[in-house]
């Protein structure tokens, strides 16, 4: 059990427990996090359950069925079970195409894993970045801008072992304006969160 600014979470085996990252991307949340929110990977719930804060329409995804029964009974505990959708989906492949969202949030899988690193659970999903660390992250960078509004912002966890100046140069590319809002050191893991907006 997690506790904190008046909002507590259950962790379940098979689910990522929050950590400096987390904590980090929620700092940021809790301040930006605006309109109709997407929570990409949303583990136990603990951004969008932050955003149901401020924002009555949210859509939690995950790739892990224990993830998103954690996050609904998160989100139930804390009394924002009602303005929370929760979606299976990897990535956006259970998105409609015409789907936009004012605040898109993710914190992705980041670490460096070779194929003999892997685990064969479910909670692999949630740490491992393929490689380089950068298997999920460019797939959702190659497909999340069309369901950002116009005046909509991503708000994207990040840190150095996935190479964040590759990831910031292919955003700047994509006429995004790119912003860091925050960052810490966890162990040896320099972490910011990365506002990027159209």
């Amino acid at each position: 059990m997690i506790s904190g600014r008046a909002l507590t979470f259950e962790i379940g085996k098979d689910v990522y427990e929050p950590s400096d990252d987390s904590f980090l991307l929620a700092g940021c949340v809790s301040k930006f996090a605006s309109g109709r929110v997407l929570d990409m990977g949303t583990g136990c719930g603990i951004q969008a359950i932050i955003a149901a804060q401020k924002s009555n329409s949210i859509v939690a995804a995950d790739i892990s069925k224990p993830a998103l029964e954690c996050a609904k009974k998160n989100a139930a505990a804390n009394g924002v079970a009602g303005k929370i959708e929760f979606r299976e989906s990897n990535l956006f492949s259970n998105f409609l195409p015409n789907e936009k969202f004012d605040t898109i949030i993710f914190n992705p899988p980041y670490l460096p894993t070779a194929d003999e690193e892997k685990t064969s659970g479910i909670l692999d999903a949630a740490w491992n970045g393929g490689r380089d660390g950068r298997k999920i992250i460019d797939a959702f960078l190659n497909q999340f801008p069309p369901y950002l509004s116009d005046s909509g912002k991503l708000l994207l966890l990040h840190c150095h072992l996935a190479d964040t100046d590759k990831t910031i140069r292919l955003l700047e590319h994509n006429s995004f304006k790119v912003e860091i809002l925050d960052k810490t050191l966890a162990g040896n893991e320099a972490l910011c969160v990365i506002k990027a907006v159209k």
